[in-house]
């Protein structure tokens, strides 16, 4: 994808990424986790969020209100295309940790689709079932797959 994003880190397995918000809140430490979730297909959930400084634990529930959610969302979508790159195109299970986040996440994938489709598949799970994304439906959950 060519939207820009932070620079990010990735840990020597290619499951934890981290990378920094800056903003009007200052310098912010983010952390991006995939965890294996099912074997056959294989899927990993994506968790993202702030830092807590005292503990090192992924807080998914924080509102940074650092004015680069943009950004912050590219830079998690670029974490995808190098996660699946090392583990072999995965499914990528995203869900927001509030509805409000969840619909977030539809927007900003309905912002950037045709962008997206070009290198990734993407699903929505509504009514107990999963289907091919498309805009303008609400969704409960996403599944993101490198082409």
């Amino acid at each position: 994808m060519n939207i820009k994003g932070y620079t990010y880190y990735a840990a020597s397995d290619y499951k934890d990424y981290l990378f920094y918000s800056d903003g009007p809140n200052g310098r912010i430490k983010k952390l991006v986790v995939y965890e294996k979730i099912n074997d056959e297909p294989l899927i990993y959930n994506l968790a993202f969020g702030d830092e807590e400084p005292a503990t090192g634990v992924l807080l998914d529930r924080v509102k940074s209100s650092n004015d680069d959610r943009d950004t912050i969302l590219a830079t998690v979508a670029h974490t995808i295309g190098d996660f699946s790159d090392h583990y072999g195109r995965p499914m990528i299970h995203i869900v927001g940790s509030t509805l409000v986040r969840t619909r977030l996440y539809q927007m900003s994938i309905s912002k950037i689709y045709d962008e997206i489709c070009a290198g990734y598949t993407v699903q929505g799970y509504r009514n107990g079932a999963w289907e091919f994304f498309q805009k303008n439906v609400n969704y409960e959950a996403f599944v993101v797959q490198k082409n």
